[in-house]
Order: C-alpha cells, then structure tokens, then sequence
C-alpha cells in the first residue's frame, strides 16, 4: 500500500510523523509533500521520500505548485493520500477539478475550528465528491460531518496519538523556585500560547480564552492571596501587541499574584508545580488538556470541541462553559476546597487519554482505517 502524506509544515506537525512512523511498522510505503523546514531531516532519516511542496490557493502561484504536485504524484503513484489539514485538503480537491485523480482522499481533521464557521466549512463539504473520506480527531467533529449530511460510512474517528514513552512525570520545585512562591501557595495555572482575535469570523477574544482566565482567577486571589496565577506561552506568530495587551489586563486584575513566564520547552517539568490548570478555549480539539491530564494535573475545560472527549465533568476534572468567567472562578475554588477529589479525577483522566491516545494504537487504528477504504487487507504494494 503506497500512501501520500501532505502537510503544510516542516516547522512542526509531529503529531503526523508520529503517526507516520507507526504506518511505516505496519508495511505501508510513505512519501509526504511538504515545504523545506526542520521536519525534512527526521522524514529522511526514516527512508520517506519527500517532495517540496508549498500548498496556496493564491491563484498566481497555484499553477506551479500544481506542476510539482503533479510530478509527486506521477512519481510515487500513491493508492490513497493522506491529508492533514485545511488548507492541503482544498489544495488537493482543487488540483482534482483540473487533473485526472481517481483515488481516495482521506482529510484528517485536526481540529474543529473550521467546522464552527458557515464559509470554511461549506469549502470543505462542497468541494468533496465520492472518492473523499474523513478521519475526525474528536467525536464533536464526527458528529458535525454526519449531521451535515456526510455518510457515516465515510467519517471515522481516531485521535493524533503521543508517544507514551516519552510522558513522565517530574519533580517539584523548579517553578516554586524559580518564582520565590511558597510550598502552600496554591498554584493555578493557563499553559497556551496568545492568539489575537480574529475579527471576521467574530472574535472578540483571543480563542484560548486568556482574558477569562484573569477575569475567574483574579476573584479567586480577591477572597484567598495564596492563589497565584501563572501563565505559560506567547505571542503566537508575533502577535506582540496582543501580548503585551493581555499581559497589562492580567496584571491589572491580578496585582502580583500573576506571573507571565512566556514561551518555555520545559512545559512538563513545570506542570510538576502547578496544582491546577485551566484551559478555557472558544475552540479546540484535545488540546492542552491531554498534556495536563497525562502529567496527572487537576484539569478545568470548557465544553468545546475535543474537550468533553478526555474531560469527562466530575469524573476526569470539570467542565465548564467557554466565555464563563465566573464559573472559572466557581471551579478553582471548588478545586481548592477539595483538592483530593479533583486529584484524583485527574489520574483517573491520565488513564483515561493514556488508553486513547497511545500513537501505537492510534496509528494503526489509521491503517485500519486505510484498509477499510480500499477494500483490502494488504500490508504493501511493489
């Protein structure tokens, strides 16, 4: 079986080359197209073959990246390809009005951002036909292709899977330290990096929900100053300017119970000192409540998207609804009332995602999934 996987960055996604690595164990021939980036070398190393490929919908350029796409294709000779976003799935469609293509396409949704907005996901649907199929990530995604008229036989559902091996746990005091707080501070914290609004889909907060954050916690540290504040990420794609705006909000509600720590590469060992965290997107998939409930953190989320899949309320943590700030506030302290019921709500999460996300399973639940669309049963193809 000879699969082509398109991506459209070589700077990140390696939620995919996870996932392709694990196809490449079940026999399956892989080449991916994408731009030239850091990813390139890892690609290689494993014997994929990879074609540069910058994907646009800019009529200008179109035409030539349609000729290399072309080319891929006319060289690798794929039995299905894999796409693994938005804008590579149009690419494709679009690159099919014009050329012969007769072979499955599978979308892999990676989130359900375009979903929630009549233009994208109308792009989606009205430019699909009957050799299209979907892999939704979240069962909010599934759920919204099948009730928008997709057959069931053509949406399947499996998650971006992590390697396991690499998730442990680490010891406390680093960030404590770091920051002078105390053993009894009572650590609240928001891991995600600053998206500025989008004003044409009708934003009006950033879509990680930072300013509910400050709005629920700075009324908690009103009533009880050991609760502390920590924020983790930054600007995202230089939204600097919507940094410093949130960072001027979070202080001003908060005083110096807040602490801004910017973008950091070792999330894990400081989530060893946060007692709870809050992830109070408008819009996500699993998100960074995968990652907290994997360490083991007690976890509040909104009920979006992905969320509710790993977030079951009073079971894994608490669910709560976006744009709330006050029931924000109502979940910190009732975690901080009963902090080991919420604890244990989150190792039951941690093995809750742990059985989910395993990107072993998840990436033969995909190869499966390959096999069901063509019919077969076949490991490789010459």
């Amino acid at each position: 079986m000879r699969v082509l996987q398109l991506i459209k960055t070589a700077d990140g996604a390696t939620w995919a080359y996870r996932q392709i690595k694990v196809l490449l164990e079940q026999g399956i021939q892989v080449a991916v197209c994408m731009p030239k980036g850091k990813m390139w070398d890892k690609y290689l190393a494993e014997g994929i073959k990879v074609y540069e490929l910058n994907y646009t919908v800019n009529p200008v350029k179109q035409a030539y990246a349609f000729r290399e796409f072309k080319k891929a294709v006319n060289d690798f000779k794929p039995d299905l390809i894999h796409s693994h976003f938005v804008i590579t799935t149009l690419f494709v469609r679009l690159y099919r009005l014009f050329n012969s293509l007769h072979i499955p396409i599978v979308f892999q949704v990676p989130g359900p951002l375009h979903l929630e907005h009549f233009i994208f996901r109308n792009a989606d649907l009205l430019t699909s036909n009957k050799y299209d199929y979907w892999v939704a990530s979240c069962n909010w995604t599934k759920n919204k292709y099948t009730s928008s008229g997709i057959s069931e036989k053509k949406v399947f559902l499996s998650y971006y899977g992590t390697d396991l091996t690499f998730v442990k746990k680490h010891r406390k005091g680093k960030l404590r330290s770091e920051l002078g707080l105390k053993d009894n501070d009572f650590i609240v914290g928001m891991v995600a990096f600053m998206y500025p609004p989008k004003p044409y889909i009708g934003q009006k907060n950033g879509i990680k929900g930072h300013e509910d954050f400050f709005i629920g916690v700075s009324e908690c540290i009103k009533e009880n100053n050991k609760i502390k504040a920590i924020v983790v990420g930054g600007a995202w794609n230089g939204a600097v300017a919507y940094e410093q705006k949130l960072i001027n909000m979070g202080r001003e509600l908060c005083g110096d119970n807040i602490y801004f720590l910017g973008s950091r590469n070792d999330v894990p060992e400081l989530y060893a000192d946060i007692d709870l965290v809050v992830h109070p997107s408008y819009s996500e998939n699993l998100g960074g409540a995968a990652e907290s409930l994997l360490l083991e953190v007690p976890t509040i989320a909104t009920n979006v998207g992905g969320f509710p899949d790993i977030v079951v309320d009073n079971e894994t943590g608490y669910l709560i609804n976006p744009g709330a700030p006050n029931e924000i506030a109502e979940s910190i302290k009732k975690s901080f009332t009963d902090y080991d019921k919420i604890k244990r709500m989150a190792l039951a999460g941690g093995e809750k995602v742990k059985s989910i996300m395993d990107v072993n399973k998840t990436g033969k639940e995909v190869f499966e999934i390959y096999n069901q669309i063509l019919g077969t049963t076949k490991v490789g193809k010459a």
